[in-house]
């Protein structure tokens, strides 16, 4: 192939590499457009390393090599924070919030019995997405417990806010100190 076959190839490579990644981040694909990248990353080594002779020509790789270097570190980026759970969406998502409302009890001395009753929808719907077994589950007991537990975490009188977490497909209830 001569050089504008491959910068054509390369301009319709790299278009599909950002669909992909697009895609990728949004969920719609379970991987990662590896198989892309690498066949577009082995077209920008090859003329890096061996640049054309004419400017014109040089300087048309250059700006493909600048888009593609630039797409990369901001692709690398954006999938460290997918992989941190910085970013909704990510697999290794470390906590996320699976509430249907933005309200959670705040659970401190003075707490009445009645505040569980959001976190155990949540608790319970997200079990549901999971797959997760909740016939057993009560709100009698799921208050009892999430009450000693927070007797335990609210030392000194603070407060906490609880929510419910899915990681790794399990699902949690999460106490957080209120500042």
């Amino acid at each position: 192939m001569g050089f504008e076959e491959d910068m054509a190839l390369l301009t319709q490579k790299m278009k599909q590499l950002e669909t992909e990644y697009e895609q990728w981040f949004c969920g719609a694909l379970k991987t990662p457009p590896w198989q892309t990248q690498k066949f577009v990353d082995e077209i920008v080594k090859r003329y890096g390393r061996n640049p054309p002779q004419s400017v014109m020509e040089r300087s048309v790789f250059q700006m493909h090599q600048a888009k593609y270097n630039s797409y990369s570190e901001m692709w690398a980026r954006r999938m460290r924070l997918k992989e941190e759970g910085r970013v909704a969406g990510g697999r290794e998502e470390r906590v996320r919030r699976v509430s249907q409302s933005d309200a959670h009890p705040e659970v401190g001395p003075e707490a009445g019995k009645g505040e569980f009753r959001k976190v155990f929808e949540s608790y319970v719907a997200a079990k549901q997405k999971v797959g997760e077994s909740t016939g057993k589950l009560t709100y009698d007991s799921f208050r009892k417990k999430l009450t000693q537990q927070a007797e335990k975490l609210s030392k000194g009188g603070k407060k906490l806010d609880f929510g419910v977490s899915v990681k790794d497909g399990k699902v949690s209830v999460v106490a957080r100190r209120k500042k």
